[in-house]
């Protein structure tokens, strides 16, 4: 129906211009050829149309000169076949080629530039009926977006955050459950495979030892327990041998000199109170009554030190309590609930001691009656010295040692050396 109308308007309409007749005929040459090498009726439909054009603009395209040997294109019985065969030609090709394509290409060439200009002139009148406006409508939009920020971004960031949290909860819970279903089969296992239950190994595994956690009140575990988690770390020992001789000559350079002077302590001068705070402890009132009101001493930002984990949090001192608050984004489930928080009395409070992280003096070690301890680093020196200060100057009744005493002191007073 396209090839009919097409012919139909050729035959109609005055001759083309000669850019809009080599136009038409490089848009029908690709299909033309197509037909041909296909053998397809699509030619038979092409053929009309391209003996009309070249009837109109024969003069125009100067057919005489560039197409010799063109068919007769009016009355010729014959042109449906000859055109198929002259089509085939170098002579068709070149005329195509040398003179259709360019003239074609610069026919879209002038073409699109002249809509571009049409194009350009309206989006200019658009631009400049919108600028008239510009100022009303950037209002409207600020007001909007903050409307949009209050109802719809805010609370649907707070459900995210509340949903994230929850989900992240229940996941840690199921891990945690099957932990404990986890340890509870396999307690079970053992008890019903051990020497003297119904089902005993044949063949039991080599038993592992290890150290008790449980302590003397001198810090000393005196009792052996079998190790059911044992490991030998073949793949961190293989990493570890595979690291070769450079990596570990000279690993004193590696240190910063910050650090490495930090590090250097002498025999007679070692972690302890500056001559400055000394005189703080003397200055301290004697411990009030405890059915006094709670008052908090001092309030400082510190990291409790874990074998895991370094936990950020802030320590603050009362009159009655020592308290620990986990500031960590993601808290972890430990034995005592979620996070690392924790309260402890002072009246239970044993044993302060100066300690350093890192190589730094910077930490505190606090020791309780019930064998438990907290390691507390600072981030700075002076501020460990301040809450040193403050715990000794409010007394605990069950501290052992009063004052700043280095640990070569201590160690003299504990009468292991002797």
């Amino acid at each position: 129906l396209a090839y009919v109308k097409l012919h139909s308007l050729l035959q109609t309409a005055s001759a083309p211009k000669k850019d809009e007749a080599c136009y038409l005929l490089g848009k029908l040459e690709t299909p033309l050829r197509r037909s041909l090498e296909a053998k397809s009726e699509t030619f038979s439909w092409l053929v009309p149309i391209i003996r009309t054009l070249m009837d109109q603009c024969y003069e125009t395209l100067q057919l005489q000169l560039f197409l010799p040997s063109l068919p007769p294109t009016n009355g010729s019985p014959t042109f449906y076949e000859d055109f198929q065969l002259f089509c085939t030609t170098p002579e068709w090709r070149g005329f195509i080629e040398k003179h259709v394509q360019p003239t074609m290409a610069q026919f879209e060439m002038d073409t699109f530039a002249k809509s571009h200009d049409h194009m350009s002139n309206f989006w200019n009148a658009c631009y400049d009926a919108m600028m008239s406006s510009s100022q009303r409508r950037e209002q409207e939009k600020a007001a909007s977006r903050k409307m949009f920020q209050e109802l719809v971004l805010e609370p649907a960031a707070k459900r995210s955050k509340a949903e994230n949290a929850r989900h992240a909860n229940v996941l840690k819970q199921a891990n945690n459950h099957h932990s404990t279903v986890l340890k509870q089969w396999r307690s079970l296992c053992r008890l019903l495979t051990s020497p003297r239950s119904a089902w005993a190994d044949r063949n039991p595994p080599e038993v592992r030892w290890k150290l008790s956690s449980a302590e003397t009140y001198s810090r000393m575990r005196l009792k052996l327990v079998p190790n059911l988690n044992f490991d030998q770390h073949l793949e961190a020992s293989a990493l570890r041998d595979n690291l070769g001789a450079d990596h570990l000559q000279n690993p004193t350079e590696s240190l910063p000199l910050a650090m490495a002077k930090e590090a250097k302590v002498s025999e007679l001068q070692d972690d302890q109170l500056a001559e400055e705070d000394l005189p703080v402890l003397d200055n301290q009132a004697e411990p009030k009554e405890q059915n006094q009101r709670e008052k908090l001493v001092v309030s400082e930002d510190c990291e409790l030190i874990t074998t895991v984990a370094v936990v950020p949090g802030r320590l603050e001192v009362t009159t009655q309590h020592v308290y620990f608050y986990d500031g960590s984004s993601e808290k972890e489930e430990t034995e005592g609930g979620i996070g690392y928080d924790f309260k402890r009395p002072l009246s239970h409070l044993r044993e302060v001691h100066l300690r350093r992280y890192n190589l730094r003096r910077s930490a505190l070690e606090l020791f309780f009656i019930d064998q438990a301890n907290y390691f507390l680093n600072f981030k700075k020196k002076v501020v460990r010295n301040k809450v040193y200060s403050c715990i000794l100057g409010l007394r605990p009744p069950n501290q052992i040692y009063f004052g700043s005493r280095s640990p070569q002191e201590l160690l003299k007073a504990s009468g292991l050396t002797q």
